[in-house]
């Protein structure tokens, strides 16, 4: 039975759709945190976990130009039910002993992904305080970095003394329970589902409607770069470090896990310094500034460097690689046709996940060619000053506006 509608406070707003973001990581890396017991489980190799990642980024991918829509539809709070739900679905396949219900679940993990940004998006632009959106939204997306925490910190262990699917379990009883508090909200939230229709059914969704508007083309495409940099350096550190590095394994994966500490301290800082400079733009070109030179001292990495000063280059990496998300949906938000804020979230993160597809790819081609990571790393630096060139060419077309 649905509750009696409560008007939420902006913070009510934010929690819910942090823990909503939460749920959608946790759903998104709980395989290739157990995957050698799923492995185990199914008689296959681990490393076709590769595949099931790749499969699940190119379903969200596509499944963001029907976000939008589906929020202006249904209402944004039904929509993140809808996510929510989809990942649901997909644990339950997963549980299922065959590589075919493992790649359904991953579909419909993916399709979940697809559908939460442009929800997230509707709901904060309508329910939270403009001066306070940066701040709001790097919170959000705190559930991303957190999510994975927990799933890495309690799933593998779950796996291993109990059986891989009371890791799934685990989520999916937190998923109930998020669709039942948007439950009680949705009145209040979807109150305004069904009013706005002007590009919510354009083909390809939102995509067309972000490239035609010139400053957020300009930002999508530094999005894409970013979040590009992000898997590369999320892929490829640890990797780098013990083959070029002479790090052990385990001194490399600290080294990670201060990349991921670093984006996790800095979302929340970010959309404060946002919120209080007064501009978006102008916090992701310092991020820009300090992805470019933190990559480059990357590519120019030294194992006799010392150690101290090792742990604050990642540290700094992790926050601007790892950190920049949260101001960058503000600033689409902030540059959205009014009521039109989720129909350009699904066609902004259609360039994040496009990111996510492309950076490592390319990455691994170029090493190929290149034969050393540190010289490819030269490569995502030169990625970042492209990105700084966008930054000034969307500063130049708010300025016309």
């Amino acid at each position: 039975m649905t509750g009696p509608a409560i008007m939420p406070g902006p913070w009510t707003v934010v929690a819910v759709a942090t823990f909503a973001q939460m749920m959608i990581a946790m759903s998104n890396i709980l395989l290739p945190t157990i995957a050698p017991k799923l492995a185990e489980a199914l008689g296959v190799s681990p490393i076709l976990i590769g595949y099931q990642v790749s499969l699940t980024f190119g379903v969200a991918t596509a499944a963001t130009m029907f976000g939008g829509k589906a929020v202006l539809r249904y209402g944004a709070a039904r929509a993140t039910q809808i996510s929510v739900l989809c990942c649901g679905v997909g644990l339950a396949l997963f549980a299922l002993p065959h590589v075919a219900a493992i790649a359904l679940g991953s579909a419909a993990v993916g399709m979940g992904m697809g559908l939460l940004n442009p929800a997230a998006a509707h709901m904060l632009v309508s329910y939270t305080p403009p001066q306070r959106r940066n701040i709001m939204f790097s919170i959000k997306q705190t559930g991303v970095p957190v999510g994975g925490v927990i799933t890495a910190l309690t799933a593998p262990a779950i796996a291993v003394n109990f059986g891989y699917r009371w890791s799934l379990l685990m989520v999916g009883v937190m998923i109930f329970f998020i669709v039942l508090v948007l439950q009680r909200y949705r009145e209040i939230w979807d109150a305004d589902r069904g009013r706005v229709q002007q590009g919510g059914g354009a083909a390809f969704g939102g995509v067309p409607l972000v490239w035609g508007q010139t400053d957020l083309r300009w930002i999508s495409l530094v999005a894409m770069i970013f979040s590009a940099i992000q898997r590369i350096v999320l892929s490829f550190t640890v990797i780098y470090l013990v083959a070029e590095g002479r790090y052990g394994l385990v001194e490399a994966g600290v080294m990670l896990s201060v990349v991921q500490i670093g984006g996790s301290a800095s979302r929340i800082c970010w959309g404060w310094l946002a919120d209080r400079v007064g501009s978006s733009l102008q916090v992701l070109m310092i991020i820009c500034g300090l992805t470019i030179t933190s990559t480059l001292l990357l590519a120019l990495f030294d194992p006799e460097w010392n150690r101290f000063l090792v742990y604050v280059l990642f540290f700094v990496i992790g926050t601007t690689a790892v950190g920049w998300n949260g101001v960058f949906h503000a600033e689409a938000a902030r540059l959205s046709p009014p009521g039109m804020a989720s129909v350009v979230a699904a066609g902004t993160t259609f360039f994040v996940f496009a990111g996510v597809l492309v950076g490592p790819a390319a990455f691994a081609a170029a090493y190929g060619g290149i034969g050393s990571y540190g010289n490819t790393f030269l490569l995502v630096t030169a990625s970042a000053v492209a990105a700084f060139g966008l930054l000034l060419m969307a500063q130049r077309a708010e300025r016309k506006r």
